[in-house]
Order: C-alpha cells, then sequence, then structure tokens
C-alpha cells in the first residue's frame, strides 16, 4: 500500500512540475517573440527594411534549436554547443550594428552633396521643401529615404521643425544636427540658407577630408589590434590540430573553460582600449 501511495506522489509531483515548465515556458516564451518581434522590427524599418518579424523569430528559432543540437551529434563536446548559441546570439545583433553603421556612413558622406543640390535649387528660386523634393527624386540611397519621410510627415500635417527633429533623433549624426538647426535657425530668424548650405557642404566636407587623414594613419594601429587580438586563437587553433591530446582538456574540463572565459574577457579589454587609442574624435 505504502509502494502505491509513493508512486501517487511521485506522479503528482512530476505531473505538478511538468505543469509549472510548461506554464512558465509558454509565458517566457510569448514575452521573448513579443520583445523579439518589436525590437527586429524597429530595427529593420530604422534600416527601411520592411520584413516580416515574425518570419525572422521563426528563423532564429530554427537555428537556436537546430545549429547546436547539430554540432552536439558532430563533436559530442558541450564547449562548442555552448560557443555555438552565443555565437548565434551575438551574430544577429553584430550584423545589424554593422549594418546601421554602413547605412550612417552612406548617409553622413552624401550630405555635402545634397546641400548644395538643395542651395542650387533655391537659388534658382525654389522654396526649401520643393528643392528638398526635386533632391529625393534624383538622388538614391539612405538620405534619399530620410528626406522622403521628412516630407511625408510635413505633408501628414507635421511641422517642418518637427519633422527635422524626427530627422536628427532618426539619424543620430553630428552633420544632420548641424542642417537641421541651421534650417531651423533660417526659418525662424532668417536669412539666405542656400548662402548657409553652401558654407555648411565646405565645412563639412573639409572635416570629412580630415576624418578620411586621421583613419588612414590609424589604420596600422587598427590591424595591429586585430592580429593582436586574433592570435591567441589562432594558436590555439593551431595546436588542436597538431597536439589535440594535450590541447583538447581546455575545451572539456572546467578549469580549461575558466581558462578561455578569462582570456576572452582580457582579449575584449584590449580590444576596448586600443579602440579608444585610436579612435580620435574631431
Amino acid at each position: 500500500m505504502e509502494i502505491y501511495l509513493i508512486l501517487a506522489l511521485v506522479f503528482l509531483g512530476l505531473s505538478l512540475m511538468i505543469w509549472v515548465i510548461l506554464v512558465y515556458g509558454i509565458q517566457g516564451y510569448d514575452r521573448y517573440k513579443k520583445a523579439f518581434t518589436e525590437r527586429t522590427e524597429t530595427q529593420l524599418e530604422s534600416l527601411f527594411l520592411f520584413v516580416d518579424a515574425k518570419k525572422m523569430f521563426l528563423l532564429n528559432i530554427v537555428t537556436l534549436l537546430g545549429i547546436p543540437v547539430s554540432i552536439y551529434f558532430i563533436t559530442n563536446t558541450l564547449f562548442y554547443v555552448v560557443l555555438s548559441i552565443l555565437a548565434l546570439l551575438l551574430i544577429p545583433r553584430l550584423l545589424l550594428i554593422r549594418m546601421e553603421k554602413k547605412r550612417k556612413e552612406k548617409l553622413v558622406s552624401a550630405i555635402p552633396d545634397v546641400l548644395v543640390q538643395i542651395a542650387g535649387g533655391m537659388s534658382a528660386g525654389q522654396t526649401f521643401l520643393s528643392a528638398v523634393e526635386t533632391m529625393v527624386k534624383e538622388t538614391t540611397g539612405p538620405i534619399s529615404q530620410e528626406f522622403s519621410l521628412v516630407l511625408r510627415e510635413q505633408r501628414l500635417g507635421m511641422s517642418l521643425a518637427e519633422a527635422m527633429d524626427n530627422l536628427a533623433e532618426r539619424v543620430q549624426a553630428e552633420e544632420i544636427d548641424l542642417v537641421v538647426t541651421a534650417t531651423q535657425i533660417a526659418n525662424e530668424v532668417g536669412g539666405n540658407l542656400s548662402e548657409i548650405f553652401q558654407r555648411l557642404a565646405d565645412s563639412l566636407r573639409r572635416k570629412m577630408a580630415m576624418e578620411g587623414k586621421i583613419k588612414a594613419l590609424t589604420a596600422q594601429g587598427v590591424l595591429q589590434g586585430w592580429v593582436v587580438g586574433l592570435l591567441p586563437m589562432f594558436i590555439i587553433g593551431a595546436l588542436y590540430f597538431v597536439d589535440r591530446a594535450n590541447i583538447e582538456p581546455i575545451f572539456t574540463n572546467l578549469l580549461g573553460w575558466i581558462f578561455l572565459c578569462i582570456i576572452l574577457i582580457l582579449e575584449m579589454i584590449g580590444g576596448l582600449m586600443i579602440r579608444k587609442i585610436v579612435n580620435i574624435d574631431i
């Protein structure tokens, strides 16, 4: 009789545990799905990439479940599984950051030419908005997308000052802040906005030329930082193929995992220090 009571208690305990796991697991899945889709949709829309966020979420779940399991069956090592999960969590964010940076660089590099084009249109008798509309039609790339959004917001009833403020908030670039400030001051106080844009374009060209020279001079330091940072990884990889018996405990032993974590932390600290040295702000 006691054995049946014990089995019943074990069954009830397991059922309760499974129920709690299912309930909290479903709630956690829903929260993660909502956060992921909202964040992904916002970031992609800021890049003017309109993709179904729900499909991206399903792809993310499939890769997070499929690739680590496949790696475990191939290598039979938990270290590579953990490493693959971390890589799958970090790589999409790094790609988005890289895409945002590239888009911002393209946008900023096009600002001087766009200012000259708008200034030429205003000198020919166009208003600021009509000159911007002409520029949007004749230009492609991120700068055209951002100013077309300014025009749409203005047509929907938003004031020009608010639309330009939204532009500065979306781009988060010093050059765009200068353009927005010059436009707002000219509209409030008055002045020759065409001439202001011409001078601003010349100043931005000189600034970009100086930044290009600094980037060229610091390129060697950046390359040295990458070489020094990746050298330990290459050495570990070479030793893994040359002397696997002695290097494999690093990936399978708890003490080895601790050493690897320390190496990664020191690598990140060194990379941040090198980046701080070579990153010269003008």
